[in-house]
């Protein structure tokens, strides 16, 4: 057993120790210690110093590979989508600056855009999955989308309203749409859509809730991306670079890329935010169309940073 003695002599050498730290530290080592202690200080004021430097040159310097790719552009996109109709589907949490620069780009390329339909929150809320289901099944009809599909049919009513490989046109697609913006699931403008042959899904971070329902959103948003990618002529699923800080958010991009099968047939840009990224909508556009897919941008799960096509 360790008795009080065993303590006494705990505090007595601790004590002593620090006695000793004091004596060498304001004599023999006193100057030592304060020579070490300026030279430390001034040697991380200059690392300090160099790295602030080395940001700020790295900064200008991707700064200005931004604007010459935005330069270039506007000659390298211009007419590559000539005579194509595009859908611009908005998912929830999608930025607004990027929904923007992503039309004046498709534009830029020469696409017409048929509509932009903005997703709701209620379109993944768990409460209402029975009710959207069951308009799902209600409004299939017009679309000859297949009822009795589960969740997945509303996705289905929305990708042949607005697309037309496999859906519906004309009165059908109308009454589609206005029944699920009667529901509150979305809105669009304009009020009379022109069926595309392609979409754009632009898409942001899904926060709020639990972790395990976070992701059960973000796996929603992205079955309906698969689902515009499956009725028209292809589809491109849009962000932008997350924050590697920020863990109570999932990104939908790399939903749908965890996701083996849509991966093979789904393509994805993740850094929308940059011009390369937009670059990278319009050759992810047309390879699709040719029947290909690929994941691109600058996180780890991208496959490439940009389509090969934009360097043909």
């Amino acid at each position: 057993m360790i008795d009080f003695r065993y303590h006494l002599v705990s505090i007595v050498s601790i004590f002593l120790a620090l006695a000793v730290g004091i004596v060498l530290g304001a004599g023999p080592l006193k100057e030592d210690i304060g020579n070490t202690l300026t030279s430390e200080v001034t040697r991380l004021r200059a690392d300090r110093t160099q790295l602030r430097q080395q940001l700020d040159d790295a900064s200008k310097a991707a700064q200005a590979r931004d604007d010459f790719t935005e330069a270039s552009n506007k000659s390298l996109l211009a007419g590559r989508l000539q005579g194509v109709t595009m859908t611009v589907v908005v998912l929830p949490g999608a930025d607004a600056n990027l929904v923007k620069s992503t039309t004046s780009t498709l534009a830029l390329a020469g696409a017409k855009i048929g509509s932009t339909v903005t997703v709701l929150d209620s379109w993944v809320d768990p409460d209402k999955q029975s009710a959207r289901a069951a308009l799902g099944d209600q409004l299939a009809p017009a679309v000859q989308a297949p009822a009795g599909d589960g969740g997945d049919v509303v996705n289905a009513v929305l990708a042949r309203a607005l697309l037309t490989k496999a859906g519906g046109s004309g009165s059908g697609s109308k009454t589609a749409l206005e029944g699920l913006r009667g529901a509150d699931l979305i809105r669009y403008t304009p009020d009379a859509v022109e069926m595309a042959t392609g979409a754009v899904v632009i898409g942001g971070p899904v926060t709020g809730g639990s972790a395990a329902e976070r992701t059960q959103r973000a796996q929603a948003l992205s079955d309906l991306a698969g689902a515009l990618d499956g009725a028209g002529s292809g589809a491109v699923l849009l962000g932008q670079t997350a924050d590697p800080g920020d863990g109570a958010q999932v990104s939908v991009v790399t939903t749908s890329r965890q996701d083996n099968d849509q991966a093979k047939e789904l393509s994805t840009v993740d850094d929308g935010s940059l011009p390369m990224g937009q670059a990278s909508v319009v050759f992810g556009l047309l390879e699709q169309f040719a029947g290909n897919a690929g994941q691109y941008g600058l996180e780890s799960d991208a496959t490439a940073a940009f389509p090969a096509l934009a360097t043909k």
